[in-house]
């Protein structure tokens, strides 16, 4: 599958900047949202990026009323056992600690994680929301010409995948929401959307940047409805929900 346009890729900073620029006057209308549950949810960030480029989900969720945390294990460097692995055990702790199960939020790469974690530790998850996440990527046949950049560090990152007995494409058993945007220039729309899934599996489409994912006003938005539903009443989102419509 070809990647994003040449315009798309190069535009993604400046269309993150006005994703956060943006964030500031869409903010009011995000406080009007409902406060949750209080049940807690771990963020996940994207490759090469560590706790601090959620800062703003978390923060966001935490003033909704979640108990929103960080995965603890710095940056995110690829695909790695060890990151998995205590990625799991903040899992486990706040299982422990709260007696909740924990949603899980991840942003690109991140959101590969979370639905791995979630496939492996299904007792301990109440449901999964990727951010731009090509969990649809890996085993594609693309030509290396054309190939996304983002799907060329996947590939070669196979071997990992392969080691770790990851199917990414494959959905979590639990409510499962994959949030894409068209205008993405880093991950081909496409291969962010879940396929053959179950009846608690959905897109949402969003206007925005990759990058900018963590900061659209839009995803905030769809996070904390998808967050708020009761846990045994899960519903589809529907773009009505946008207006505040029923």
């Amino acid at each position: 599958m070809q990647g994003p346009s040449n315009l798309l890729r190069l535009t993604e900073p400046l269309r993150a900047a006005v994703d956060l620029s943006t964030l500031t006057l869409a903010m009011p209308w995000l406080r009007f949202f409902k406060a949750g549950d209080g049940h807690p949810v771990m963020v996940i960030p994207g490759f090469t990026a560590s706790g601090r480029s959620t800062k703003i989900i978390r923060d966001f969720l935490t003033a909704r009323g979640y108990q929103a945390s960080c995965w603890e294990q710095g940056t995110n460097m690829g695909v790695r056992g060890d990151l998995y692995d205590g990625a799991v055990d903040i899992l486990e702790k706040i299982h422990a600690e709260t007696g909740l199960k924990v949603s899980l939020v991840g942003q690109s790469l991140g959101g590969i994680y979370a639905r791995e974690i979630a496939k492996r530790q299904p007792h301990l998850v109440r449901q999964v929301i990727s951010l731009g996440s090509p969990f649809n990527t890996i085993g594609s046949r693309s030509s290396k010409n054309t190939e996304q950049p983002f799907a060329q560090t996947l590939r070669h990152e196979s071997a990992h995948f392969r080691a770790m007995e990851w199917q990414p494409s494959e959905a979590p058993p639990m409510p499962t929401t994959a949030i894409f945007s068209k205008a993405d220039g880093i991950c081909h729309w496409r291969t962010c959307r879940q396929h053959n899934g179950h009846s608690s599996t959905e897109n949402i489409e969003v206007l925005g940047s990759h990058i900018g994912m963590g900061v659209n006003p839009q995803v905030l938005f769809v996070l904390a409805n998808r967050l708020s539903q009761a846990e045994n009443n899960w519903q589809p989102f529907t773009s009505s929900r946008y207006l505040g419509l029923p």
